[in-house]
C-alpha cells in the first residue's frame, strides 16, 4: 500500500496528479490515467488515491515521460509492459525511471551498457546504428536515485523539475533562487521581462527561459 496524502501534502511531497503529468509530457490525461491501471499497472503510484484519483511520484512522472517517448517512436504498449514487468521482477519499483539508458529501434527495447546494446527481453546484442534518437531531456541522478529532470538542457538549461523545489512544479534555478516558470511567464507577459527579473531578483535570461518553457507546454 502507498502512503496516504491530503491534497495539501501532495505539493510538499513533490507528487503529481495524472493531469499535471499529462501536461508536462504533452499527453492526454486519459492516457496517463490508463497507464496507472492494470495488474500490475505500467506505472505504479507510491501513494494512495485521493477521491479515486491516482497520485504519482516524481519517479512515476519520469516513467510516464519514458512511456510517452517510446510510444511516439513506435514501440508497442505490450512491449513496454513486458519489459516493465520483467524489470520490476528484479525488485525495482520504477524500472523505467532508473539510472540506466534504455533505447529503441522502434520495435525493441535495449539497454545501452559499455558501448553495447542488450535486448531487454531476450538479452541478445544489437548494432548501435539501429537505434532511434534518445529520450529528450536529462535526468540528474545521485547514487542511483533521480534528483531532478532538465526538460531542455541545451537551450533552456535553467529549467528543471525537482520534487524538492516549488512542490515539484517546473522552476528556473538561477543562483540560489528557484522560481516557478508559470509565475515568471505570467509576470513577464503582463509587466515585461526586465520587470519580472527585478521582481524575483533573477536574471532576464532566466525569465526568458521560463517564458519559453511555458510556451512549449502550451503548444
Amino acid at each position: 500500500m502507498g502512503d496516504v496524502l491530503s491534497w495539501q501534502q501532495i505539493g510538499s511531497a513533490g507528487a503529481f496528479t495524472t493531469s499535471q503529468v499529462a501536461r508536462l509530457i504533452h499527453r492526454d490525461p486519459s492516457e496517463v490515467l490508463r497507464w496507472t491501471k492494470g495488474e500490475p499497472p505500467l506505472i505504479a503510484s507510491d501513494y494512495e488515491p485521493i477521491q479515486n484519483r491516482p497520485i504519482l511520484s516524481f519517479e512515476a512522472l519520469l516513467e510516464a515521460r519514458f512511456v510517452s517517448h517510446m510510444l511516439r517512436e513506435g514501440v508497442p504498449m505490450r512491449l513496454l509492459r513486458k519489459v516493465s514487468d520483467k524489470l520490476k521482477g528484479q525488485g525495482i519499483t520504477h524500472p523505467l525511471a532508473a539510472e540506466r539508458e534504455i533505447v529503441s529501434d522502434g520495435f525493441r527495447l535495449f539497454e545501452s551498457s559499455d558501448g553495447r546494446l542488450i535486448n531487454l527481453v531476450n538479452e541478445c546484442y544489437a548494432e548501435p546504428d539501429l537505434m532511434k534518437p534518445a529520450l529528450e531531456g536529462r535526468v540528474r541522478f545521485k547514487r542511483g536515485v533521480a534528483l531532478y529532470f532538465e526538460p531542455y538542457p541545451r537551450d533552456l538549461p535553467l529549467v528543471r523539475i525537482d520534487p524538492r523545489l516549488a512542490f515539484g512544479r517546473p522552476v528556473v534555478v538561477d543562483g540560489d533562487a528557484a522560481t516557478p516558470t508559470a509565475k515568471l511567464a505570467s509576470v513577464a507577459e503582463s509587466e515585461g521581462v526586465e520587470a519580472a527579473a527585478d521582481w524575483y531578483l533573477i536574471s532576464a535570461d532566466a525569465v526568458r527561459q521560463a517564458a519559453e518553457f511555458e510556451q512549449r507546454l502550451a503548444a
